[in-house]
């Protein structure tokens, strides 16, 4: 039987690491934050200490496939994991969600990157957050913005002691995420085009009531992704289980 290595961090990587251990496939989940929640089977976390140290974990393990379902904005990981996984002589394959698209009534604004945003963003805007814990530097910049950030994980502010910080962790249904907005009345949002469902309701809510989203788009340079769902990835699994 394969050995797996599933990179993880995502809702799909969960619900892949389940419908494995199913299978009575040896799967072993791996992902960086101490704060992820645990998933079925075997579980690792921390780094590996780059790509070297990655590549020595998947040939010392004995792991013959690497499965990445990271999160579409991991830039760092997922190149350095195809070379690792390259390296040490196992296959390499990638599970990436589909992008949102926008609907009728949505008022996006396409940027490049967190730095884009908060550039873009008009002067003395209420501002909800929803980029991460460690996304939010380009934002404390700007002293004119009143900021609401949602994190799992509280993260250093430096000399901001104005930020609004909404800790909790998702999904979201849209009547949370409609009730959140009534309360703080935002003017903008600013958020990655992560894709999936679990925070998608924000969206929605903001779409109802006519809010500026900066939208970032996904990094360039990821390797292709060989399934968009964990069924496609289950379908190219299916012959190593």
């Amino acid at each position: 039987m394969s050995r797996i290595l599933l990179l993880g961090g995502t809702e799909e990587a969960r619900e892949l690491a389940e419908r494995l251990v199913e299978k009575r496939a040896d799967v072993t989940s791996s992902f960086q934050s101490e704060f992820a929640e645990d998933y079925a089977g075997h579980v690792r976390r921390g780094g590996f200490g780059g790509e070297e140290g990655l590549t020595d974990f998947i040939r010392d393990g004995g792991f013959t496939i690497v499965v990445d379902a990271t999160h579409p904005f991991a830039a760092t990981i997922s190149p350095a994991a195809k070379r690792a996984a390259k390296a040490a002589g196992a296959r390499y394959y990638r599970l990436e969600r589909r992008p949102w698209r926008r609907a009728t009534g949505d008022r996006w604004i396409d940027v490049r990157s967190l730095e884009e945003a908060a550039e873009r963003i008009d002067d003395g805007a209420r501002v909800f957050l929803t980029v991460g814990s460690r996304g939010l530097a380009p934002f404390l910049a700007r002293r004119d913005l009143e900021l609401f950030a949602r994190v799992i994980e509280r993260p250093d502010l430096g000399t901001r002691h104005d930020v609004t910080l909404i800790t909790e962790r998702g999904p979201f249904d849209l009547e949370h995420e409609r009730a959140l907005f009534q309360r703080y009345r935002f003017d903008a949002m600013v958020t990655k085009n992560s894709g999936g469902e679990a925070t998608a309701a924000k969206l929605v809510a903001a779409r109802e009531r006519k809010m500026l989203v900066y939208m970032v788009k996904r990094p360039r340079g990821q390797p292709w992704a060989n399934a968009a769902t964990v069924d496609q990835m289950m379908r190219k699994l299916r012959r190593h289980l």
